[in-house]
């Protein structure tokens, strides 16, 4: 009977959080839904590609699989630092680039700062992104979790990149195959 009441507790605390992990990028802290990572891994060999917005760096094969990598200091519009490889990660994502029917789906490296950890975050701490945070340059943040006394800027993978930055990505992958 007691474990019954332990996977019925865990339903609950499953159904009012939302596990993140999170990630450093400069000095924000961010967070993405853990149901939208594959992996953590640490930089790969990046092979650029042409006439792609500046923050798409290129692809890397990763066990076989072709992979997209945006890094995020320039997609946020940071200044770029000296890469620090002990801790500098790529984030293997999937649904930012949707797949067509019959594919596999696509997935997209993101490459960070720091991999902080991973949080279960109460939904009653989470709050819409203020409207300073939303337009069209930025409704990839979809709210704010508070953890103590730290914000979380919480990411939407599928939101990353813009209708057009999918398709000029979807065509470069395209003519390089």
């Amino acid at each position: 009977m007691k474990s019954i009441l332990t996977k019925e507790k865990k339903a609950t605390i499953a159904e009012d959080t939302v596990q993140l992990v999170t990630f450093q990028v400069g000095s924000g802290e961010y967070g993405l839904d853990i149901n939208a990572i594959i992996e953590v891994v640490r930089p790969q060999k990046i092979t650029p590609l042409p006439r792609m917005p500046e923050f798409i760096e290129g692809v890397i094969n990763l066990r076989g699989a072709i992979i997209p990598v945006v890094d995020l200091r320039k997609r946020f519009g940071l200044a770029s630092i000296h890469d620090d490889p002990r801790k500098m990660r790529m984030i293997i994502t999937k649904g930012a680039v949707p797949d067509s029917p019959g594919t596999r789906p696509e997935l997209l490296g993101l490459v960070v700062d720091r991999v902080k950890e991973v949080l279960y975050v109460p939904k009653k701490d989470i709050e819409r992104a203020p409207e300073a945070a939303t337009g069209e340059q930025v409704d990839f943040i979809t709210g704010m979790g508070k953890v103590g006394d730290r914000l979380i800027i919480l990411l939407d993978i599928a939101r990353i990149l813009s209708q057009q930055e999918r398709r000029a990505l979807a065509e470069a992958e395209h003519a390089a195959s």
